[in-house]
């Protein structure tokens, strides 16, 4: 049916039907149907479809339809409505399809909605909770490092303020960094005495101590390390006076200064006068002296001490040679030991022309040495002891540089083929004597390094903690080259510290060897670290404290930061008795922290006299050596005689006499210290009474000559004889003397003894008895079972 939706298909057909009555009048353009009957869609109708004269009743113009024709126009117009009837359908389903889907996403939006609505008291609370933590979290993080920047930057701040103000603003001139040098060292003096600030120079020193290297040729020397100072003494004094208003041109501070130091000095009395007078007096004399000592000692000139086997000493040089130029630069009484070593030092396969003189020999002589990578042997030497066919081995190590472990470990194979050689290959090295004493330390790892070669596989070698050093245990990981069978007898003194009680803590800790010596060790507990700064200087500042294997720190002495003390020093107190605490070796034996390495068997060190140690810090044995030289010759089985020992003494008389020495030299400072408190005290009798004293001491150190004759006569023949042997060739010529070294070559020499020492009996005997009730109760397990079964 077709309803009134479509007007214009309903007229089309009317018309359509009229058409079909021949008789009709009204006629239409066929053009005029073709462009009016098109789809809805089609576009816009065309205004030309009906023309004025396409109704007209010219017969002419008008053209008649044929039935068949009526039908098939009807036809037409049906299925377009039809169709048209169709596609509106279908917009209608689209429509539906499209309020279908927006309903859906309506729905979804209110389901959302609502379960956000039923969720937000869940969510509310852990977004609450996540704000809570994270404020928490960041207040943990940013707090502490906010105090530690705010806690640095006033005294950093304050610090460099002051070094400006100094800079721009002190009445005279003001080498800043050397204020800013003596700043940072005055503080870090304040901790321990082994924190410090390394300058360019210093740190270059460091550097190479710890490494064992530098690019030079291999001398050792002394002299004068400042500038020559004049002989003429100028002194002024100033004084405060308001005399013709001085006071009007200075400033508001500075006139309550004036006040206050104008009513000190007129209230004090003419005693007071006469003790800064007195004061300054020995003060002046004690400058003038120094005066005159460092410009004797600039002019005996720059000096060789020693030269190192394989480097100066192969090319000539010899310890006492006096050195005159370097390259045409001629050393003067202004050269310091700084400057000459500057010139000797240089990139390795450089040459270097060296020009000296030595006494014995007349003129200059001149030397080209090429320079090279000098390696500082920590082993000084390494050779056996005693009978070779006994097979005792020495060492001496010196220091631990990098390569320590190393040339410790090339030593003992020699050692072990030395004696091997030596008894016709029936045995091999029965013992080893490892000369610790007066070695400072050095790396901790050559420490641990060394320790390997002698402890068990396995065995805890040293540990170190600290406030922000993380903990670290040093463990061996190698089997030892020394044989257990062979014996270790460990020498040690006051003065051997750090990582060389770091090895004899190990041996002793693990009872694998004896400590020889007259007391205990230093006790120097505490692990530096040197941090690089920049410029090319460093930081040396300590760590950690160490640990020997059972456990104990044998740090002997306790350092308090001194920032608040008078002289701003770190304050330093020994561990006390009491606060020690025992701990134990393997075998059970005991030891205590707080004290350094004790020794475990006893062997008295000879005491040098008051005589022996002026003589030997005087340095005028090698003026004396120097002296001898130019008269005599060296010739075989060289020995001081009593000649030469009288000759000695004529010199040192003489030396004395002339003031160029001062035998009471160890006991001048107490001395003028006492002279000064009783002038100043007004004490003239008991001045007249020290002077008496005084005369009396060098009585006393006079007769030394005699009383320790022996020790002397060697001292002058070491003297005399460094001037041509090796160092090594010295070393070993000393230890056949040295009781020390006799004391442990007589305790391994004794088995007994030995394990004595080391509670290896009672170990054993614990062990027999230990496996004994072991094989007992397995005996008695076996019959049990046996029983059993039967």
């Amino acid at each position: 049916m077709i309803t009134s939706r479509y007007p214009v298909h309903c007229l089309l057909i009317s018309i359509a039907l009229l058409q079909s009555n021949p008789t009709s009048s009204s006629v239409k353009s066929a053009d005029a149907f073709t462009t009016i009957v098109q789809p809805k869609h089609a576009g816009v109708i065309n205004k030309r479809a009906v023309h004025n004269n396409a109704l007209s009743n010219n017969p002419k113009s008008a053209i008649l339809f044929h039935p068949s024709e009526h039908s098939r126009i009807i036809k037409r117009s049906i299925d377009t409505v039809t169709s048209l009837r169709q596609s509106d359908k279908n917009d209608d389903e689209d429509s539906s399809t499209s309020i279908s889907i927006a309903q859906r996403i309506t729905d979804l939006r209110k389901i959302l909605a609502a379960k956000l609505i039923s969720f937000f008291p869940t969510l509310r609370t852990a977004i609450a909770s996540f704000t809570v933590g994270a404020i928490f979290a960041l207040t943990v993080i940013f707090v502490p490092v906010y105090n530690s920047v705010d806690k640095m930057s006033e005294p950093v701040t304050l610090f460099e303020t002051i070094l400006t103000d100094l800079e721009t603003g002190y009445v005279d001139d003001v080498d800043t960094k050397k204020l800013f040098e003596t700043g940072v060292n005055a503080m870090l003096r304040s901790l321990d005495p082994y924190t410090e600030f390394e300058s360019r120079q210093q740190s270059k020193d460091l550097t190479e101590t710890i490494m064992g290297k530098y690019g030079g040729i291999g001398l050792v020397i002394s002299g004068s390390t400042t500038k020559a100072k004049p002989v003429a003494v100028e002194s002024s004094s100033t004084t405060i006076s308001d005399k013709n208003g001085g006071s009007k041109i200075l400033p508001t501070g500075a006139m309550e200064d004036n006040t206050r130091l104008n009513d000190i000095s007129s209230s004090a009395n003419s005693e007071d006068d006469d003790e800064d007078l007195i004061e300054d007096e020995f003060e002046r004399a004690a400058m003038a002296k120094q005066r005159l000592e460092d410009q004797k000692e600039a002019a005996k000139g720059i000096r060789v001490v020693n030269a190192f086997e394989g480097y100066a000493f192969d090319y000539g040089m010899r310890p006492g040679d006096k050195l005159v130029a370097i390259d045409g630069w001629r050393i003067d009484n202004g050269s310091t030991v700084e400057d000459v070593r500057n010139k000797l030092r240089g990139d390795p396969g450089s040459d270097v022309e060296i020009t000296f003189e030595r006494d014995g020999v007349a003129g200059e002589n001149t030397l080209k040495i090429q320079r090279t990578i000098v390696q500082i042997q920590d082993v000084k030497l390494a050779s056996l002891v005693g009978k070779p066919e006994d097979g005792i081995g020495y060492i001496q190590l010196a220091g631990f540089s990098a390569d320590a472990g190393r040339e410790m470990r090339n030593s003992i194979f020699a050692l072990q083929q030395a004696a091997e050689r030596a008894s016709g290959g029936e045995t091999s090295l029965q013992g080893l004597v490892l000369d610790l004493r007066g070695n400072p330390g050095g790396l901790l790892t050559s420490a641990v390094d060394v320790s390997s070669l002698f402890v068990p596989k396995g065995s805890d070698i040293v540990s170190a903690r600290g406030r922000g050093f993380a903990g670290v245990t040093y463990r061996s990981r190698v089997d030892p080259i020394l044989d257990p069978k062979t014996k270790l007898a460990v020498l040690i003194n006051d003065s051997t510290a750090s990582a060389a009680e770091i090895v004899s803590g190990a041996v002793q800790d693990l009872d694998v060897g004896v400590i020889v010596g007259s007391s205990r060790s230093f006790g120097k507990g505490l692990v530096q670290n040197v941090e690089d700064l920049p410029f090319n200087t460093s930081l040396k500042f300590t760590v950690a404290k160490y640990y020997t294997p059972s456990g104990r720190c044998i740090q002997s002495v306790n350092y308090k930061e001194g920032g608040g003390s008078p002289d701003g020093r770190y304050q330093a107190s020994k561990v006390a008795e009491k606060d020690k605490t025992v701990y134990y070796t393997t075998n059970g034996r005991e030891v205590k922290d707080g004290g350094g390495i004790a020794v475990d068997y006893k062997v008295d060190a000879p005491k040098a006299s008051a005589l022996e140690v002026t003589l030997l810090r005087s340095g005028i044995i090698s003026d004396f050596a120097s002296d001898w030289s130019k008269k005599n010759e060296l010739t075989n089985n060289f020995e001081v005689d009593d000649a030469t020992y009288n000759s000695f003494k004529t010199f040192v008389m003489k030396q004395s006499k002339d003031g160029d020495l001062k035998l009471d030299s160890l006991y001048s400072r107490p001395i003028q210290d006492l002279k000064r408190s009783l002038a100043i005290s007004g004490y003239k009798g008991s001045s007249r009474e020290l002077e008496q004293l005084q005369a009396s001491i060098l009585n006393d150190m006079s007769k030394d000559f005699e009383k320790y004759k022996s020790d002397i006569k060697e001292d002058i023949a070491t003297g005399i004889l460094s001037r041509y042997l090796p160092e090594s060739m010295l070393i070993d010529r000393s230890i056949k003397t040295d009781k020390q070294v006799l004391g442990a070559i007589k305790i391994i020499d004794d088995q007994t003894q030995f394990n004595k020492l080391l509670s290896r009996a009672e170990k054993d005997a614990k062990m027999l008895a230990k496996n004994t009730v072991e094989d007992s109760s397995f005996s008695d397990q076996n019959s049990a079972k046996i029983n059993l079964k039967f």
